[in-house]
């Protein structure tokens, strides 16, 4: 989607405002980058631009707004208002955000770091797939295909029951950690808990500079989108899926005569 800059900062900032240098910095990213800030956090814009969050606030403050949210509002507002406009029509709108994250998500693949998760899952007696809201639909895909090509997996969604799980499992199990943000709360305790057992840990996220991705043996990067305004949003699950099935088709190509007889004998006891 092409924005109209111009048309975005005359709606953002009303009247003549002195930034300090730091705040020229954001400044300068949100209009370059609008339809990304509507689904940044507070830590992952200090992570990219490497300012402090004291410094963000100051920034939306200054421009009139009392909390971050009313500020993305503003920007989503923005945003509707100028597409609206445009003769694109928004199907193409969406088409087009949809081919971008599958492009951007390729381009960030790392074939190694793919070969290394592929071992430590083929390597484990016990995979273990985690993630919450968005995030855990995910995972109920990739344990889905995983199990086609004969790994004994389990997806588990509520966080008590993942905590307890890491009782059982030891150095040759492997966990598969689901995050969009790499911060989700549940998820980082619950990897500091496979961390305690010696288990190894796998992290697909959008951020390379998260808690989760600091405590992964592998880490995985998506180039999704998130919306707090609208909730989880397509882009990021779409995005997170592309990785899923690169990593489960990387598992199935290393022995194919396997994959066949497991898939069959999914497919068959469905059937029954």
């Amino acid at each position: 989607m092409v924005i109209d800059k111009i048309k975005l900062e005359s709606v953002l900032v009303k009247e003549r405002i002195t930034f300090s240098k730091t705040e020229k910095i954001i400044h300068k990213y949100i209009m370059e980058n609008p339809e990304q800030i509507i689904y940044d956090t507070l830590s992952s814009i200090t992570m990219r631009l490497h300012v402090g969050e004291a410094s963000i606030v100051r920034y939306f403050k200054k421009l009139g707004y009392s909390n971050f949210t009313a500020f993305k509002m503003d920007i989503y507002k923005a945003i509707q208002e100028i597409s609206i406009r445009s003769e694109l029509p928004f199907v193409d709108n969406v088409t087009e955000n949809m081919m971008n994250v599958i492009q951007k998500t390729k381009a960030s693949i790392d074939m190694k770091a793919i070969e290394a998760a592929t071992g430590l899952i083929l390597a484990s007696k016990q995979v273990l797939i985690a993630g919450m809201g968005t995030s855990h639909t995910t995972a109920l895909d990739m344990f889905s295909k995983i199990i086609r090509v004969g790994v004994n997996a389990i997806v588990i969604n509520d966080s008590h029951f993942t905590y307890m799980y890491t009782a059982i499992l030891n150095e040759d199990s492997c966990a598969i950690i689901y995050s969009f943000s790499g911060e989700t709360e549940e998820m980082i305790k619950f990897a500091k808990n496979c961390k305690d057992k010696n288990v190894k840990i796998i992290v697909i996220s959008n951020y390379t500079n998260s808690t989760l991705a600091t405590l992964a043996d592998v880490f995985l990067k998506t180039n999704g989108f998130e919306n707090e305004i609208s909730g989880g949003f397509f882009c990021s699950k779409i995005s997170q899926v592309y990785v899923c099935d690169i990593l489960v088709t990387s598992c199935a190509l290393k022995d194919i005569e396997k994959t066949k007889i497991y898939t069959q004998s999914v497919t068959n006891t469905v059937l029954k």
